[in-house]
């Protein structure tokens, strides 16, 4: 979406929102790679599980594998607007799953790896979900509570082995035919529930939402994507962030994603990064401290472009990234509530303090009152939020209330708090307790705070 530009100011004079009417993300991320002339070998995704084994899927391979499970879907009595779960590591399944539900017309609802059993089992029931398609333990978890599953009619796992019996994904994938045809959906269908950081009752998205999350992972990638760019992310796939600020705008652009199964490993990433030639990364800061320390005291290769966020990255660990990798990790901003909606771009803008940036293109930032009665004026502290039509911003809360999530104006809450300054720089408050390892660089002594807290100081404060 983004033009290259050689300043802010003339990347949002340029920029123009192109989203349709009529829009399935499926079809803009899957099935338009493989028409019109483009060329559907090319590789999508590359699965490597650290053992060797590596295997490669282009786009053609995705699009079929993604049809077959609308099939399974389908036969397990899934519909339009009915909920599918799905809490896979990062996998071939994942994605063809995270593309099939948006793609039939129903609700892709992921789950982290990490959450807890009993609280996956809560919000299943909350959502109403139709069927979950899950790992071994929790599928035996839920077989094990089947009397407090109110609303699903199957549950798939993706390794059963022969215990799974009719809850076997990959056998009744093998039986499942490769067409299927495309849901005609809105761009303000509802395409995912992400249940962020503990919220409740989860928060739902639109199709709109991949093409309205781009110009900020643009923007901070060095105006992504670039020729020969290839993507790695070690943001969870179940998450808000590595979905649509990550894998998803990646195949919009017909890039390679790089997905590995196992939780992350600073070393491990940096052994993925020379094995596949990624060029392109984006990651939480606390994985790219630990990953710039390793990559300190270990040859490496080198990335085009980096991006983090969306918590506040100390200077220390700015300095220690571009020590150790020659790049700038940009900073991208925003919360599942509001989408991607500030970053930076140290090529054509100046970085300041602990600041992610300004506004993208395309998007207004203000800090509203506390009560969300009027905008306030640059500088003052209010609740951060973002203009009503905002494409990348969540539909509504689960339960069709708008409590908490949109102010009097029609602003919606980021949950965040902060100031906007009079050159346009957010200036987001970080979250309480935060805690971020910072390398130690070798001019440094251990004493040189290599754990930095970021325990809530006022935009003030930091000026």
């Amino acid at each position: 979406m983004l033009k290259p530009s050689r300043t802010y100011e003339e990347a949002c004079r340029t920029f123009r929102w192109r989203i349709p009417d009529r829009y399935n993300l499926a079809f803009d991320l899957c099935d338009r790679q493989t028409m019109g002339g483009a060329d559907g070998h090319r590789t999508a995704l590359v699965v490597d599980d650290g053992n060797g084994q590596v295997d490669r899927y282009s786009f053609s391979m995705l699009r079929l594998l993604t049809n077959r499970v609308c099939n399974v879907l389908t036969a397990q009595g899934v519909g339009p607007g009915d909920r599918v779960v799905v809490s896979l590591p990062a996998s071939v399944e994942a994605a063809s799953l995270l593309l099939a539900a948006p793609r039939m017309g129903a609700v892709a609802v992921p789950l982290p790896l990490s959450l807890d059993a009993a609280l996956a089992l809560e919000r299943m029931n909350q959502c109403g979900a139709r069927v979950a398609v899950v790992t071994r333990p929790l599928f035996d978890y839920l077989m094990d509570h089947r009397s407090a599953l109110t609303s699903l009619a199957a549950v798939l796992v993706t390794d059963g082995g022969n215990n799974a019996g009719n809850g076997d994904f990959w056998a009744l994938l093998e039986q499942a035919s490769d067409a299927f045809e495309l849901a005609l959906t809105s761009a303000h269908d509802a395409a995912f529930l992400f249940y962020p950081h503990g919220e409740t009752p989860g928060l739902l998205h639109a199709h709109r939402s991949v093409p309205g999350n781009l110009p900020a992972m643009e923007f901070a990638l060095g105006f992504f994507a670039q020729p020969g760019d290839v993507l790695w992310t070690s943001w969870d796939w179940m998450g808000f962030e590595g979905l649509l600020w990550a894998i998803m705008p990646a195949w919009h652009h017909g890039v390679p994603v790089i997905a590995s199964p196992h939780p992350f490993d600073p070393e491990r990433a940096l052994t993925l990064l020379a094995d596949h030639g990624v060029r392109t990364i984006i990651m939480p800061p606390d994985h790219l401290a630990a990953m710039t320390d390793a990559a300190l005291r270990t040859s490496h290769a080198l990335p085009r472009a980096m991006a983090t966020g969306p918590d506040p990255m100390p200077r220390a660990l700015h300095e220690a990234v571009q020590r150790a990798f020659g790049v700038v990790a940009n900073e991208i901003w925003g919360t599942c509530r509001v989408g991607a909606v500030a970053a930076n771009n140290a090529a054509i803008m100046e970085m300041r303090g602990r600041s992610p940036g300004k506004a993208v293109p395309g998007v207004f930032v203000e800090a509203v009152d506390y009560d969300g009665s009027r905008v306030l004026a640059a500088g003052n502290v209010g609740i951060l939020a973002v203009a009503p039509d905002t494409p990348g911003a969540c539909l509504s809360v689960w339960d069709d209330s708008q409590i908490g999530l949109r102010a009097s104006g029609g602003w919606i809450l980021s949950g965040w708090s902060g100031s906007r300054d009079l050159d346009g720089y957010i200036w987001p408050d970080p979250r309480p307790g935060l805690d971020l390892l910072i390398p130690t660089l070798p001019s440094a002594s251990p004493d040189d705070a290599p754990v930095i807290k970021l325990d809530g100081v006022s935009p003030q404060d930091r000026w």
